[in-house]
C-alpha cells in the first residue's frame, strides 16, 4: 500500500488556468506555503509537453524536456503534463517568496512560491487522508482505525532533518532521516501522541508521522486530522475510526 501513497497521490488536483500557479504538492491548498525538500505542483499551460512520470532514483532534474528552478536552483521533476508539473523544492532554497521558472521545449514560464522553514501538507485522496492503519491498510470508511492503535500519516514539508538527503534521492533507512522538531497532531481536536516523525525510507520527499489514536469514546466515525510543525498548520483531512 505504501507505494501508492507517493505515485498515486501526487496526481490529484485540478488544473488552474492561465499563468503558472505553484501550490503545496500534498494539499493543493491555495495560499499554503512549501518548504525546502517538499513536494510542490506548478499549474499552467505547458504547450507541447507530453505526460511523463520519472522512474529513476534520484528523481531527475529534466523530464520530458522540462526543467524547473526555484530561486535559480534546479529542482527534481517527478511528473509533467500539459497542465501540471510536480517537483521537489531543492533543499538549498531558503525561506521567502521565491521565483519559480519552468522551461519547456518551446517556452519559459515563471511564477512565485512562498517558502517557509516548515510547511506541512498532508497528502489527500478522494476518500480522505493518506493514512495507513496499524495493520497497513489504507484508512477509509471500509477500513477504519481503532482507538489506541498507531496510524501512519503521509505528508510533506517537515523542515529541518537530522541528516542531509540529496535532492530527489530516496530517504535512507539506516540511519533514518528524522525531523529535528516534533509535530503536533490532532485527531478530532484531541492531541495524538507522536511515535515517529521522519522521512519515509525508500521514498523521495515523503514525510511519515506515526501517532497513537487517542482512546476517547467520542472519537468515532469520520473525524478531522491536522498537524502543526513549528507552529505552521497543515491542511485538514479526514480519517475513519471505529
Amino acid at each position: 500500500m505504501r507505494s501508492l501513497v507517493l505515485a498515486a497521490l501526487l496526481a490529484f488536483g485540478a488544473a488552474l488556468p492561465a499563468q503558472v500557479t505553484v501550490l503545496n504538492g500534498a494539499s493543493f491548498r491555495t495560499g499554503q506555503p512549501v518548504a525546502a525538500g517538499s513536494w510542490a505542483a506548478a499549474f499552467g499551460t505547458f504547450t507541447g509537453v507530453a505526460q511523463a512520470t520519472a522512474t529513476a532514483s534520484p528523481i531527475p532534474k529534466t523530464l520530458g524536456g522540462v526543467t524547473v528552478t526555484v530561486n535559480g536552483v534546479s529542482a527534481p521533476v517527478y511528473f509533467v503534463s500539459p497542465t501540471q508539473i510536480n517537483f521537489l523544492v531543492p533543499f538549498a532554497v531558503t525561506a521567502g517568496v521565491r521565483n519559480v521558472e519552468v522551461k519547456t521545449g518551446s517556452a519559459t514560464i515563471t511564477g512565485t512560491v512562498r517558502v517557509m522553514s516548515a510547511a506541512p501538507g498532508i497528502f489527500a485522496n478522494p476518500a480522505g487522508g493518506a493514512v495507513l492503519n496499524q495493520d497497513g491498510a489504507l484508512n477509509g470508511e471500509g477500513a477504519r482505525a481503532r482507538r489506541g492503535q498507531v496510524i501512519q500519516i503521509f505528508a510533506t514539508g517537515p523542515g529541518a532533518l537530522s541528516r542531509a538527503i540529496e535532492d530527489g534521492a530516496a530517504a535512507p533507512s539506516a540511519p533514518l532521516a528524522l525531523t529535528t522538531s516534533t509535530p503536533e497532531v490532532f485527531i478530532a481536536g484531541v492531541p495524538a501522541a507522536v511515535q515517529f516523525s521522519g522521512m519515509a525510507p525508500g521514498f523521495s520527499g515523503l514525510w511519515q508521522v506515526n501517532v497513537t489514536v487517542p482512546d476517547r469514546a467520542f472519537i468515532t466515525g469520520r473525524v478531522p486530522l491536522q498537524l502543526f510543525m513549528d507552529g505552521v498548520d497543515s491542511n485538514e483531512v479526514t480519517i475513519f475510526i471505529q
